[in-house]
């Protein structure tokens, strides 16, 4: 039923709108951070507290929506079974046509955004077109570029590719898909982690910054500062991880339920880290295994901040490995010849460092959404 073209397609814009949906909720934050005061975090950090909660809330949404209906679309074009009754269908009856046509679109209100006018009936995914499209964007630091997570061109690709057979039935398997935190659970969850890894730290280094003999006035305030867009940048990218996890945590106990699942990769952005690179080096190895990301018991903890990875699974035997994962497949040999364990490591960063730093023109260092040959 599936070709491998329309399954990798379908796993790249997957991958490129999560991306994007982690890049949306980074703007955000890192906006908001600019009203918090680098000399008092303490008393200033509440709106940027509030405002990330309401972030993350909406972006568990989207992204959940959009790694359900990608599974969902994956099962059923290696397996002619689908996992669950999609979401809005009517009924168990279901086609191939839905099930593209409903990841597809989920795929399109992401690369829409920011909207120029309000799109969805959910309060809280509403609310969060509107901060989106209301953000200056001279007031985020040029570390995040909506305009460097393209999802269109992607969506294109996967209807190039699509096959012919849209009125095809496919057998819904039952099953219930897990509900995701309330936003009150959300609130509880990472309202005071926020506070106790980001502003209160801040706060801490400041007052040990001016408290200093050793440093003069203009050292401290140049520190301050300094230690201010770092902690902006790790609660942005705790923000944006926050969001990602709903649509990780769903997959995640898919995958640990779903019978027919035969192989699973760990599957990165586009500039991934370089420990996440040398795991997606690894290819189909990984069944229910935490390293994977495929362990529903911790998966907050196991993507680090600023992490994009999904898992990527398959249900043949024969699966082709998506470009990036068989690029640095084929590059973990060569990069790390002669070395072995935490030494191998080391020179696989300095070999991922090394790329980023020979392509400073690339939004992503050497890799962006067109995954190397």
């Amino acid at each position: 039923m599936a070709t491998a073209a329309e399954v990798l397609a379908a796993e790249r814009l997957h991958q490129a709108a999560q991306a994007r949906l982690a890049a949306a909720a980074a703007y955000i934050a890192l906006a908001e951070w600019q009203s918090v005061s680098p000399l008092n975090p303490q008393d200033t950090a509440e709106s940027w507290l509030r405002n990330s909660i309401l972030v993350i809330v909406a972006i568990r949404k989207l992204s959940r929506k959009l790694a359900v209906s990608h599974y969902q679309l994956i099962r059923a074009l290696e397996t002619g079974r689908t996992l669950g009754v999609p979401e809005g269908s009517p009924d168990e009856d279901v086609t191939l046509g839905e099930l593209r046509k409903n990841f597809r679109d989920n795929a399109l209100d992401v690369a829409a955004l920011p909207s120029p006018r309000t799109r969805s009936d959910d309060p809280d995914i509403r609310w969060f077109e509107e901060q989106l499209a209301s953000v200056n964007p001279d007031t985020v630091p040029g570390t995040v570029r909506l305009e460097d997570a393209e999802v269109d061109p992607l969506i294109q690709d996967l209807l190039d590719v699509e096959g012919r057979d849209s009125d095809t039935e496919v057998t819904v398997d039952d099953f219930e898909w897990p509900e995701d935190l309330t936003a009150e659970e959300v609130n509880d969850v990472y309202y005071d982690q926020l506070r106790k890894r980001i502003v209160t730290p801040l706060a801490d280094k400041g007052k040990a910054l001016r408290s200093s003999p050793e440093l003069t006035p203009d050292q401290v305030i140049t520190q301050i500062e300094d230690s201010h867009s770092k902690s902006g940048s790790t609660g942005s990218g705790t923000v944006e991880s926050a969001g990602l996890d709903a649509g990780r945590a769903a997959v995640t106990t898919a995958i640990r339920n779903d019978r027919l699942v035969l192989a699973v990769a760990r599957g990165t952005s586009s500039d991934p880290c370089a420990f996440c690179a040398m795991l997606a080096s690894r290819g189909f190895v990984y069944k229910n295994n935490q390293t994977a990301g495929v362990d529903e018991d911790d998966v907050v903890k196991k993507y680090h901040v600023h992490c994009r990875c999904f898992p990527i699974y398959r249900w043949v035997k024969e699966s082709t490995l998506p470009p990036l994962n068989a690029y640095f497949k084929k590059q973990w040999p060569i990069v790390t010849a002669g070395y072995s364990g935490v030494d191998a490591l080391n020179a696989w960063r300095r070999w991922i460092y090394a790329k980023r730093k020979n392509n400073p023109g690339a939004p992503h260092g050497s890799l962006n959404n067109k995954p190397p040959q």
